[in-house]
C-alpha cells in the first residue's frame, strides 16, 4: 500500500491535521527519537547561548527526555497551564501528569524567564521545509514564541516523514529557524 499523499499546499489546516494524524505513527519508535536527541546534543554545543526549553512528549511525537544527560545547558520544560500561555520552568523540579496523559513541572516549579531562552524544541504535526509548523491547533506556541528572545534557536522537532515540502501558514505563525529529525539538526530556508 503507497503512503497517503499530503494535502495541497493551500488546503486548509485542518485537513493537513487529519493527514498529519492519518501518517504518524501512534507510537514513535524510541531509535528514532534517540537519533534526533543525538543529533540535537551534538549541534547544541554552538547554538545560541542560554536556557534550552525542551517537553515532555506525547507517545506519537520525538521524546527528548534523554537529552538532560547528553548536554551542558540549563534545561527548562514547557508547562501546558488549565488555562492561559505556556510557561517554562526548570526541567530538575517535581513533574506530574497533565490530563492529556503527558508529564510536566508542577505549577510551582521554579519559573524561567522568556528572556534568557537560547534553544527552543518545539514540537509539531507536520513542518516545511522554509520553517513553517503545524501543531495541534490548541495554540500553545503560537503565544509562546513571541514571547522568546529574539535571538533565540527555534527548532522544529520532528521526523523526516513529516517534513514536506509546504504547508499553510498565516501572518501570526513564527517559523522555526531549524529542523531537527533522525537525519540531523539543519538551518531552514526561511530560517
Amino acid at each position: 500500500m503507497s503512503p497517503l499523499p499530503p494535502p495541497a499546499p493551500d488546503a486548509p489546516k485542518g485537513e493537513w491535521r487529519r493527514w498529519a494524524r492519518a501518517v504518524r505513527p501512534a507510537r514513535l519508535a524510541a531509535e528514532t527519537s534517540e537519533r534526533v536527541a543525538e543529533h540535537l546534543a551534538a549541534w547544541l554545543p554552538d547554538a545560541p547561548p542560554g536556557w534550552v526549553v525542551s517537553y515532555c512528549a506525547m507517545p506519537d511525537e520525538v521524546d527528548l527526555s534523554g537529552l538532560s544527560g547528553r548536554i551542558d545547558r540549563p534545561l527548562a520544560l514547557t508547562r501546558t497551564p488549565g488555562s492561559g500561555p505556556l510557561t517554562l520552568h526548570r526541567a530538575d523540579g517535581p513533574l506530574e501528569t497533565h490530563r492529556y496523559g503527558f508529564t510536566q513541572p508542577v505549577a510551582h516549579a521554579p519559573p524561567v524567564s522568556p528572556e534568557e531562552v537560547g534553544v527552543v524544541l518545539v514540537p509539531g504535526l507536520v513542518f516545511d521545509r522554509t520553517g513553517a509548523r503545524l501543531g495541534r491547533g490548541a495554540g500553545y506556541y503560537d503565544g509562546l514564541l513571541p514571547r522568546i528572545n529574539a535571538r533565540a534557536a527555534l527548532v522544529g522537532v520532528t521526523t523526516d516523514r513529516m517534513v514536506v515540502e509546504r504547508i499553510p501558514a498565516e501572518d501570526h505563525d513564527i517559523a522555526m529557524t531549524h529542523l531537527a529529525t533522525e537525519f540531523g539538526t539543519l538551518p531552514v530556508a526561511g530560517g
